[in-house]
């Protein structure tokens, strides 16, 4: 078996049209492939041969910043740069493979030569290879003279959009709904096309997992799709929507492990640098221990996206979003129904919150934050909401969302120290834990009822003046 690792360079800069092409180097966007890309490539095993690149600038200071990002002094002795690769000719670049002995090659270069020579090789070929990005071939032979076309199966694909949110981000258009509508149902409509593609394309860089906000804008956006269809399927009680709200429930549920384990390793590091808890977390063993529990559940989310139900559920959802039967249903509603739903999902949120007390179970504050999340995904569809009233929904989500991660962070610990721990050395981090969600849960209960926002208010203020009819 060979290994064949072809390395786009990092976006290079036009900015001197005085340069010849040769010359050009990576503008800032090429900086930051070049750096994140550097552990994830380690990772996979593109350094672990021999590594070749064009001499081109571009290229060059691919590899030589990648290099330099992982701090490996045996890299540079199995770096060479060859002028025979500074080529746009996949012919160029598979007469000099055929040369090779190596087992493992990694070949940093341009296209279109690179995805050219990828997809001749490849049984099935791959749509794009963008700057900064690997593709990662293994062929079933002894010799390089040996490749065929179509042999190579893919050993992984790698892009920077899907490694750093922050590149992916820059790139994605806005939610029609926020901006071009002008009535809620006009935003329902406009939005859930856009979250379905938003999650599909959320999907790679979710399952790889090197970036956890990746997870974050996923779960956000299938938890967001999900409440509005449960909306909607309040109101008009049509049995149409009862399957795609299962089918986003089912699969929001399979981030919450995942979610949760990234949030606490967060907490967890900044623990480790508090020289109070820095020497309890190191002898219990804590933080390897939870490290590796991440690692199996970033395995089973990666493996769950990759699930022929996930697939087919996501075949179905868009299915139905862009058929045309959820606007069959929202154009039978009446365009205010969805403030009038807003409405009730606040007066059920004062009805809860003004119920707790002292007394209350950690699982009435769940239900409770559960209820404001429906409600914020709610006002996100109505743009002509007072921002105001938006600020006190988000500052509302934060406390009870700290209130939820402090309770799950607390059984997460209580369970380890229980079979880890028989020293109770992790006690006093657990009491931390304990403070914590006592002091957010004593903030929650000195909350007022959400003011109901003006418009809905005023709906809702003349529909009761009516005179009843006999």
């Amino acid at each position: 078996m060979k290994h064949l690792f072809l390395i786009r360079h990092g976006k290079s800069s036009w900015s001197d049209p005085a340069l010849e092409d040769w010359e050009r180097p990576l503008n800032n966007r090429g900086k930051r492939q070049m750096e994140i890309m550097a552990a994830p490539l380690a990772q996979q095993g593109a350094f672990n041969g021999q590594i070749y690149s064009s001499n081109a600038m571009r290229a060059r200071k691919t590899l030589e910043g990648m290099i330099a990002t992982l701090g490996d002094d045996g890299l540079p002795a199995r770096t060479h740069f060859k002028s025979k690769l500074y080529t746009f000719d996949s012919d160029v670049l598979r007469k000099w493979l055929t040369k090779r002995q190596e087992d493992s090659i990694t070949l940093v270069g341009h296209n279109p030569a690179l995805l050219e020579l990828a997809n001749s090789l490849l049984r099935k070929p791959i749509d794009e290879l963008p700057t900064g990005s690997c593709i990662h071939l293994m062929l079933p032979i002894q010799q390089w003279d040996e490749v065929e076309d179509g042999t190579a199966a893919l050993g992984g694909l790698l892009l920077p959009r899907w490694i750093d949110y922050t590149l992916f981000q820059k790139k994605q258009p806005p939610d029609p709904g926020k901006k071009e509508a002008k009535h809620p149902l006009q935003a329902l409509s406009l939005s859930l096309p856009h979250i379905m593609e938003r999650l599909q394309k959320l999907e790679p860089g979710a399952k790889l997992g090197y970036d956890i906000e990746f997870l974050h804008q996923y779960r956000v956006a299938i938890r967001r799709a999900r409440a509005v269809l449960e909306t909607v399927y309040q109101i008009t009680g049509d049995n149409n929507l009862k399957k795609p709200v299962k089918r986003f429930k089912r699969n929001a549920q399979a981030t919450s492990q995942l979610r949760d384990l990234d949030v606490f390793l967060d907490t967890l590091a900044e623990w480790n640098e508090d020289s109070e808890f820095r020497d309890a977390l190191r002898s219990s063993g804590a933080l390897e221990a939870f490290g590796k529990e991440r690692e199996t559940a970033q395995k089973a989310f990666a493996e769950h996206v990759m699930s022929r139900q996930y697939m087919d559920d996501m075949d179905d959802l868009r299915e139905f979003i862009h058929a045309g039967e959820l606007n069959t249903v929202l154009q039978q509603l009446d365009k205010h129904r969805i403030r009038e739903a807003l409405d009730a999902r606040i007066a059920d949120h004062n009805a809860r919150l003004v119920a707790l007390s002292d007394l209350s179970s950690d699982d009435d504050f769940h239900r409770l934050r559960k209820n404001l999340k429906r409600t914020r995904y709610l006002a996100d569809l109505d743009p002509a909401l007072p921002s105001d009233f938006r600020k006190d929904l988000k500052k509302r989500q934060k406390l009870l969302g700290e209130f939820q991660d402090r309770h799950v962070q607390q059984d997460f610990m209580l369970k380890y120290q229980a079979g880890a721990d028989p020293e109770g050395t992790l006690s006093p981090l657990i009491q931390r834990l304990d403070s914590q969600k006592q002091a957010a849960r004593q903030h929650i209960l000195t909350l007022d009822p959400i003011d109901t926002p003006e418009p809905v208010a005023r709906a809702v203020s003349k529909k009761q003046d009516q005179p009843e009819t006999s």
